[in-house]
């Protein structure tokens, strides 16, 4: 079976979850063939993708699968109804646990919280999506106060990804994507939390059950935890923190209301109560 899938780093990691429950081989096209590397019956493809940090983790892949012939082809799509519920018609498939490889150890030592700070991407805007830029780097700042080392990691670019202010404070940053993304995933695999808006730490998080506190801001059509997470996950450990009036549009540029009355309330439960959730 070939699978034309998602291609978000985010989208692959949701994927693991059906992909597993194939007992015949599946051949993938991917950016991401790491997420996949324990999955025996799973086979990468190089991808068609012209958005720069998918092509940056292509080019450092030297083994590619070559696609059989005479081979059902299936579309993997999803949209206002769910990440879940599209990828269950497009696999056709119940998901099995979402998981990780085992990345080995981080690159970093010690307590410490990941954070991602709220960008835009010149060449897929998430402008609405975002949460305000103040409440990741009040968590932070928070984090630190409460003695973790902050870790923020991004792929910023000067013209193609750039950090909306006020940027998170942080002991280390990794802002110009130097950790491959085998590092990247051993850092949230290790860390004692992680801080950031919608976005691939979504399921990464809950995949490694790494406590989060994931900020919302607008697009909810699309975007609501409702829509990004499912029945068969263990939310245990994972927190989301909702505008007040949610903006339930699916507009890539649209005025939503992105304000939390309570946030800094809810912000100091959530790391009263994070001790009991590592």
């Amino acid at each position: 079976m070939i699978i034309h899938g998602m291609q978000g780093l985010g989208d692959c990691i949701y994927q693991r979850a059906f992909l597993r429950q194939f007992n015949v081989p599946v051949y993938l096209h991917t950016p991401w063939p790491q997420l996949y590397r324990d999955l025996p019956r799973v086979h990468c493809l190089r991808p068609a993708t012209q958005l720069r940090t998918q092509l940056k983790n292509v080019a450092r892949q030297h083994r590619w699968s070559a696609a059989p012939g005479a081979q059902g082809v299936r579309h993997i799509r999803y949209g206002g109804a769910g990440i879940y519920a599209g990828m269950r018609d497009g696999f056709g498939v119940q998901p099995g646990p979402l998981d990780l490889p085992d990345f080995g150890p981080p690159p970093v030592s010690g307590r410490y919280v990941v954070v991602r700070p709220v960008t835009v991407r010149a060449e897929w805007r998430a402008d609405t999506r975002n949460p305000l830029p103040e409440y990741i780097a009040q968590a932070a700042a928070e984090m630190r106060r409460r003695g973790y080392t902050v870790v923020s990691v991004a792929d910023l670019e000067d013209g193609k990804e750039w950090a909306l202010d006020p940027l998170p404070p942080a002991d280390l940053q990794y802002h110009t994507g130097e950790l491959p993304v085998e590092q990247l995933l051993a850092l949230l695999q290790g860390a004692a939390a992680a801080i950031g808006g919608i976005g691939w730490i979504v399921p990464a998080s809950i995949a490694a059950r790494v406590p989060a506190l994931i900020v919302c801001g607008g697009q909810g059509g699309y975007n609501a935890p409702e829509l990004i997470t499912d029945r068969s996950m263990d939310l245990s450990r994972t927190t989301f923190l909702v505008p007040d009036n949610f903006c339930r549009c699916t507009q890539k540029q649209h005025t939503c209301d992105k304000r939390i009355a309570d946030y800094d309330q809810c912000l100091a439960d959530w790391a009263d109560r994070l001790p009991a959730l590592v």
